[in-house]
């Protein structure tokens, strides 16, 4: 399908480019033309693989148009796509809008793809800038198996200039090759702007192609370096990060920091930020956000906390944990999700106190039902079969005696010596004997155990349960579940989004969030609806203060959710990020490694002990022949 497709916009191409082929070239364009064309088959040749396509993008310039009607039989198994768009130099906005329009179609083209190389010809800074601003909003660039390889013929001091041009280069997995062709010897240098550095800076060569020595690689065995593995210059990155009960922010002493003051944060934060910088070798301060939330959407459609930070891009990311939710990947990207989490209910639980029911579960309501259909049973056979016989042979009183006895057997109490002189009578009261014996021994042990035991009162454990009361709720504010429960359409949430503007509901933050358990919650008058990963914090918490066990959490959970860290949208950290958000590491693995005797020295012991096995088998064989 992917294929198919390219075919289609290549046979577009093509016919474009017919049309512009007609004009007329000077010797300078053919030249550079050349050069451009021959770098590129060498570049697109060592990067090509069994499920990569191409995307072409170029503006209506003579050199460009010559490079791409040279292009047009180029081979890719998964298809070429060829996009032209004219440049209007008296309206920006329409070549914008026309750019990203195309864009957009090509999107479409790499989401059926696997493998794809995007390339971008043009001399014109504001194409090349439009570009770059729309392929980084439509993000045709964000996924990690896209390539972008930029031929221009500008020079370097031009394009730095470029802002979103340097942003969409450095952030994305993308190669500058610049063309001189103006020059005695024809060259094309290949550049590459790291992550986190101004324009101002000067990319790193990576390669250079020139007509006499070909591609010749730098330092590097790949023509695109893997840039956001591990920062090769150790750039500073603004990041954010906010107190929840397993951290809280801190101001540490730091001659370096206006006010020789420093804010870092101890926790799981700081520990998640330490591992990373370490991996990753940048450097990190944190910036807390005004309101000194998570961040929610506000009435007036911005966002507030956090949130805010990395959608205005002054933080680069945070390592939350944030909830998945639709809304937010809007405006910012997710990392691989590190765990799930729910909804509980967090509550104080009664004092310890016996059943006074107790003396009903030792039996099930089965076996009670069955025990009292086993008596009447009993009692209606000695009733009735006796009348079966004739009369005189029957004593008088015996059949009632025995009916009786059924019955004092059953309460444990003494019987009376049966009249009866029949032996069926005898069997039938023994056998109900030893029944009755074994089922009031079973159940005296039963309830005697059941008597020492101690029930704790847990009545919450559902949503409902705690809306059906009068007890207070309190919420963490400025959190995800003020929206979920804000917009709830129905059942228990939308139950508890009604009590919202009561006196019911009361909202704290997540520093509060330790007082407020215990005060108003550990007296019962109050319960806690918030997320179990703050119970995991706050419970064992509270057990190391008071050594007792005071809370619990609802059986029932509620919008049972992904967490991953946040970033902004195109970070060049979410690739290194989800690599470090391992769950399921292989069992197996492959390394290329040399032979030495460190893997080998096995061979070498069982090798040496079988020759001193033969070695003694040969000498005893020896010795035997002598013998003989």
């Amino acid at each position: 399908m992917a294929a198919a497709a390219g075919r289609l916009w290549l046979s577009l191409g093509v016919t474009c480019l017919l049309v512009h082929a007609r004009l007329p070239h000077t010797s300078d364009k053919i030249r550079g033309s050349l050069v451009s064309r021959r770098a590129l088959d060498v570049m697109l040749a060592m990067e090509q693989c069994s499920l990569s396509s191409v995307i072409l993008v170029t503006d209506d310039s003579p050199w460009a148009f010559s490079v791409m009607q040279d292009l047009v039989d180029l081979q890719a198994p998964w298809g070429v796509g060829v996009f032209g768009v004219k440049n209007q130099e008296q309206n920006t906005n329409m070549t914008r809008e026309k750019l990203s329009q195309a864009i957009a179609t090509a999107r479409c083209l790499r989401e059926m793809s696997w493998w794809v190389t995007v390339m971008v010809l043009s001399d014109d800074p504001t194409f090349l800038s439009s570009f770059a601003e729309s392929s980084f909003k439509n993000h045709l660039l964000s996924v990690h198996t896209v390539r972008l390889l930029a031929f221009t013929r500008l020079p370097l001091h031009r394009l730095q200039t470029l802002h979103y041009f340097h942003k969409t280069l450095s952030r994305t997995n993308a190669l500058l090759a610049v063309v001189n062709d103006t020059s005695p010897v024809l060259r094309t240098r290949v550049l590459s702007w790291l992550p986190f550095t101004d324009p101002e800076n000067r990319p790193i060569q990576v390669a250079s192609w020139t007509t006499d020595q070909n591609l010749s690689l730098v330092y590097i065995p790949n023509l695109f370096p893997r840039k956001f593995l591990r920062f090769p210059h150790r750039p500073h990155v603004m990041v954010t990060a906010e107190e929840f009960p397993s951290q809280s922010a801190v101001m540490v002493d730091d001659p370096t920091k206006p006010g020789a003051k420093r804010l870092t944060f101890t926790g799981v934060a700081e520990y998640v930020m330490e591992i990373l910088s370490t991996a990753m070798n940048f450097t990190y301060t944190y910036l807390r956000a005004p309101d000194k939330s998570w961040g929610l959407q506000k009435s007036d459609g911005t966002l507030s906390g956090m949130l805010g930070l990395i959608t205005r891009e002054e933080v680069e990311f945070t390592p939350g944990p944030f909830y998945l939710e639709f809304r937010r990947s809007q405006w910012a990207e997710y990392s691989a999700y590190i765990f799930m989490g729910g909804y509980h209910v967090l509550a104080a639980h009664g004092h310890p106190k016996p059943d006074p029911w107790c003396f009903l579960v030792p039996l099930a309501p089965v076996v009670w039902a069955t025990l009292l259909i086993a008596l009447l049973a009993v009692c209606s056979v000695m009733l009735l079969l006796p009348y079966c016989f004739p009369a005189h042979t029957q004593e008088p009183g015996s059949v009632d005696t025995n009916t009786f006895n059924c019955v004092r057997v059953l309460f444990q109490e003494d019987i009376k010596r049966t009249k009866s002189r029949w032996w069926w009578d005898r069997v039938m009261l023994g056998v109900w004997m030893l029944m009755m014996v074994v089922l009031t021994q079973s159940y005296v042990g039963n309830l005697t155990s059941l008597l020492a035991v101690r029930y704790i009162d847990q009545p919450y454990q559902r949503l409902e349960d705690v809306v059906n009361s009068d007890v207070g709720i309190i919420l963490v504010q400025n959190t995800l579940i003020i929206h979920h429960l804000k917009t709830a359409k129905s059942g228990p949430l939308r139950e508890l989004g009604n009590l919202m503007d009561t006196e019911r509901v009361a909202y704290r933050s997540f520093a509060e969030l330790p007082q407020t358990l215990d005060t108003i919650v550990v007296d019962g008058s109050h319960v806690v609806f918030d997320m179990d990963i703050i119970y995991n914090h706050v419970l064992p918490w509270s057990y190391s203060l008071t050594g007792t066990c005071d809370f619990y959490m609802s059986r029932h959970s509620y919008l049972n959710t992904p967490l991953g860290m946040l970033a902004q949208k195109n970070s060049p950290l979410m690739p290194r990020l989800n690599q470090l958000t391992c769950k399921n590491p292989p069992r197996i693995i492959t390394v290329t490694s040399a032979f030495s005797l460190s893997n080998l020295w096995g061979m070498f012991v069982v090798l040496g002990c079988g020759f001193e096995v033969a070695v003694v088998l040969l000498a005893m064989e020896h010795m035997c022949d002598q013998y003989r």
